[in-house]
């Protein structure tokens, strides 16, 4: 698969040297985890999950863990390790095999059974909206670090939408679209003044995952 794809040019090889919208990453770095959050386990298709915790794609984001210190500096250093271990030409290639390889192992899952996912037990189905909401929120922080407008697709963002809603606690105000609710729910950027005065005492919950 990999030795398919194009190779990167040297622009695109100089611009994964850019410090990420997702410090303290590189551009490189950040593909790479990427990469590396949408990647399969194997462990987690065939570990016995009955006396598991069950939980939804949200309760995935309320583990207490996500906000330590000891969760965020093992994630990145994670990273780094295997980053070094992946040339930045090839880095693109990396992700879009690693996307295949999942879309492979699931293509014929029934969504409704479960899975292990960080000591929980979560349908395929939302195990693959926690995949979804890695690639999107990510997405954003590429599209900030290369200054482009976000790609994030209508498909996606309809799709995340009860997630973040769940997080939230209720619906918000028709005035935030689903793409304001991704950038601000995942913290990659600030409310404006017009929406806090809309979203109200909701403000004070946002982000609501980073």
């Amino acid at each position: 698969m990999l030795g398919s794809q194009p190779r990167a040019t040297k622009a695109h090889v100089d611009d994964l040297a850019r410090p990420a919208n997702c410090p303290p990453w590189t551009l490189h770095e950040l593909v790479v985890h990427i990469a590396d959050s949408i990647s399969v386990p194997e462990v987690a298709m065939s570990r016995l999950v009955g006396a598991l915790r069950q939980g939804s794609a949200a309760d995935y984001y309320r583990r207490p863990e996500r906000h330590t210190d000891e969760y965020r500096e093992g994630n990145v250093e994670r990273t780094r390790r295997r980053a070094a271990t992946i040339p930045p030409e090839t880095a693109a290639a990396f992700f879009r095999d690693a996307w295949h390889r999942t879309s492979r192992a699931f293509a014929v899952s029934n969504l409704d059974q479960r899975i292990e996912a960080s000591g929980r037990s979560l349908t395929i189905g939302d195990y693959l909206l926690t995949r979804l909401m890695s690639v999107a929120a990510h997405g954003l922080d590429v599209a900030i670090t290369l200054d482009r407008p976000p790609w994030t697709t209508r498909t996606a963002l309809e799709a995340l939408h009860p997630v973040l809603v769940d997080l939230l606690g209720e619906v918000p105000p028709i005035t935030l679209t689903d793409q304001d609710l991704l950038e601000v729910g995942t913290g990659r950027r600030p409310l404006t003044e017009e929406e806090r005065d809309a979203v109200g005492p909701l403000a004070a919950r946002l982000p609501l995952l980073s």
